[in-house]
């Protein structure tokens, strides 16, 4: 599934947009359920980011790994303590997307030499590191603010991935990615 470079990135991409746009479905959502959505999709977003490191050997980062690692701790911790508080949930998801964007923006410097796109992704990093930032410093935003935040994030993000996942499937076939 992860054969082709950029796939992973789409399917990322998708996945925001569909967290976002369920988001945007369902505001009088309860906090367990945006909870336990946050947990899902940060799972999945792990997984792939992780399953993309194991299928693509010769673009391995460990940027890519420890990133996918954290979004599978963050969606656990959020599936195993759904009561948490709406400003716990702020802290959980700002730390989350805090860590998250500066790992892609490292990422992103570190593919500039061979990835003509490399903009995109970063960014795509510094927009996640700064909604981290904003989350952490007013946690307390309110429950809908927050979800509607979480929501702009989730598709402007995906958005973004989509980009870099063209963009990288496009260089792919117009030469040889990692030097193969």
């Amino acid at each position: 599934m992860f054969k082709t470079p950029g796939t992973a990135l789409l399917v990322r991409g998708v996945l925001a947009i569909v967290f976002g746009l369920l988001i945007v479905a369902l505001p009088s959502a309860t906090v367990f359920v945006v909870v336990v959505m946050f947990g899902v999709f940060a799972i999945i977003d792990g997984i792939t980011s992780v399953a993309h490191y194991f299928y693509d050997p010769a673009g391995r980062s460990r940027w890519t790994v420890a990133g996918g690692f954290i979004s599978i701790a963050a969606g656990i911790l959020a599936i195993a303590w759904p009561g948490i508080t709406a400003a716990a949930i702020g802290v959980l998801i700002g730390l989350w997307a805090l860590v998250l964007g500066l790992s892609q923006i490292i990422l992103s410097l570190a593919a500039r030499e061979f990835v003509r796109g490399w903009g995109i992704w970063f960014l795509t990093g510094l927009l996640t590191t700064v909604f981290g930032i904003i989350v952490l410093v007013n946690p307390g935003l309110g429950f809908l603010g927050l979800v509607g935040m979480l929501a702009a994030f989730a598709i402007v993000t995906g958005l973004l991935l989509i980009a870099s996942g063209i963009g990288l499937r496009k260089l792919a076939h117009s030469q040889p990615l990692y030097g193969h």
